[in-house]
């Protein structure tokens, strides 16, 4: 019950006062509502973009025929897509993942190795400017630093030598990661 010295008019006041607050304000779209405390404490979520995204931020050149996957090579055919964007341009993870491998031999030159568990994929990085920023058994988001493009171990310009593999680890044989790359999202600075 309420005290003597509010009447029935003024209840009406406060409670239209109210229904206007909510009105006048209303939560954002992706706002979640606390059970406890109702709609005028709404709390709005913070919403980072998904992946998977371009392993190259910015811009980026897909080179000529002899730069996509299945192009001939000696002894072998081009396993990847070549990337072409300054040096020390960003490479991020496409997707969470985890880092299974880094490391810096002559052909590949520094290289990191992500597995996807997600999607069963590994994505392998190549001719990275200084070694990865990353270590094996990391756990990395999707638009994550790794390192940036460069030209290390066996190449000719900088570049990204980019390859997707099924499963986990690099034994399965590669698949065109172009398509791929033109339905992933590009991002213009590392998350």
């Amino acid at each position: 019950m309420p005290p003597r010295h509010v009447n029935n008019r003024m209840l009406l006041t406060i409670a239209a006062i109210g229904v206007a607050a909510v009105t006048a304000f209303p939560a954002p779209a992706n706002a979640q509502i606390s059970p406890k405390l109702g709609p005028l404490f709404a709390t709005k979520e913070k919403s980072e973009p998904q992946g998977p995204f371009v392993p190259v931020i910015g811009k980026v050149d897909y080179g000529t025929a002899e730069n996509r996957f299945g192009a001939p090579r000696t002894g072998h055919i081009h396993q990847g897509q070549d990337m072409f964007a300054p040096a020390g341009t960003p490479e991020i993870a496409p997707t969470d993942a985890v880092v299974l491998e880094t490391g810096s031999d002559g052909g590949e030159g520094n290289y990191v190795y992500l597995y996807d568990a997600k999607r069963d994929r590994t994505y392998v990085y190549m001719h990275m400017i200084a070694p990865a920023i990353v270590h094996a058994g990391e756990k990395v988001k999707a638009g994550q630093k790794l390192g940036g493009l460069g030209c290390t171990g066996s190449c000719w310009g900088d570049h990204l030598h980019f390859e997707v593999h099924d499963g986990k680890g690099f034994e399965a044989p590669a698949e065109d990661p172009l398509p791929l790359l033109k339905d992933w999202k590009s991002l213009r600075k590392p998350l």
